[in-house]
């Protein structure tokens, strides 16, 4: 007796709770490639990235352009699968861009006009960020046409009485190069509530604008002896800002303002720092390096609570004295 013939899987009619999992469980490459399956698919993939449910760690990826190819193409070798993928990305031309940061998957680029966009170089979604002219130290400055000419650089921070120096010019494909330091992401940006904290000069001061409903920078207004940013992270509904001294400030953001906590800052100079966060092991890590010393340091709350930040304030200060 022949056996029937086995009867051909319906995988767009895969229940919702198994395809989720299956799907948020895959590396990148894997979970844009099931997006082709069928039309079911690509909605529940669209869906989770949407809402923020496909954050899987993910395995590096080195991102590169190619002199002999296409100024618009960009090439991402994955780790994961040993495999580079070429992408076609929007303008500007992302080989005359400068990269100032990346989180949870995307670029923070400056074009060649320094203004800021976000990017997805595995999407091609693009977001842009406020104008740069928005910002409090940044002057543009026109000619007889209208036509940007250059930006002017003011130099002056929240200490008063206020001594503002001599204003600096820069050309706008050069200004860039002189102004952005670092820019880091509360969230995805296709998330709602995703602010964008810049570290900029004059002074390695900070900046904050919310990706969607923001049309300038907001200063975070700080004094000398506050500013001089190396390092930003988001973790836990709060910013924390690392400077040059060692000492690490808390902000949180309630409208257009900021909430800030901290301790005074020490009195040596570390020539490099920075922040990580491992959120399964629960823990801050702080890097210093102080003229030839190398300190590193974890942070981790008792019974995997979250620290005040005044406590992890004095555990700071007392490792950078």
């Amino acid at each position: 007796m022949e056996e029937p013939p086995p009867t051909e899987l319906d995988w767009s009619n895969l229940q919702a709770d198994i395809l989720i999992t299956v799907l948020c469980k895959l590396e990148f490459p894997d979970f844009f490639r099931s997006a082709a399956v069928c039309t079911t698919w690509l909605a529940a993939a669209h869906a989770l990235r949407r809402l923020g449910l496909y954050n899987r760690p993910q395995t590096p990826c080195l991102l590169y352009t190619n002199a002999a190819g296409s100024p618009r193409v960009a090439e991402l070798f994955s780790l994961a699968d040993k495999s580079t993928y070429k992408m076609h990305l929007p303008d500007p031309p992302i080989r005359k861009r400068r990269i100032i940061g990346s989180s949870h998957g995307w670029l923070v680029t400056a074009d060649s006009r320094s203004e800021l966009h976000l990017l997805n170089p595995a999407t091609g979604e693009q977001i842009s960020l406020p104008p740069v002219a928005t910002m409090e130290h940044v002057s543009p400055v026109f000619d007889h046409t209208g036509r940007l000419q250059r930006y002017d650089l003011s130099f002056y921070d929240a200490t008063l009485p206020r001594k503002e120096y001599d204003r600096q010019p820069y050309l706008p494909g050069e200004f860039r190069d002189v102004l952005y330091r670092k820019v880091v992401l509360s969230c995805d940006p296709s998330r709602r509530g995703c602010i964008a904290m810049m570290i900029h000069n004059p002074r390695r001061q900070l900046s904050f604008a919310r990706v969607v409903g923001d049309s300038k920078w907001h200063w975070v207004a700080t004094s000398l002896h506050g500013s001089n940013y190396s390092d930003c992270i988001f973790h836990d509904g709060a910013f924390y800002a690392m400077n040059l001294q060692g000492g690490i400030h808390r902000y949180t953001i309630a409208g257009r303002r900021t909430v800030a906590v901290g301790t005074p800052s020490t009195t040596t100079y570390a020539t490099q720092s920075g922040i990580r966060v491992n959120p399964e092991a629960k823990q801050i890590t702080l890097h210093f390096r102080i003229q030839t010393r190398y300190l590193k340091i974890f942070i981790r709350p008792k019974n995997n609570s979250t620290l005040p930040p005044e406590t992890r304030m004095a555990l700071v200060s007392r490792y950078t004295h």
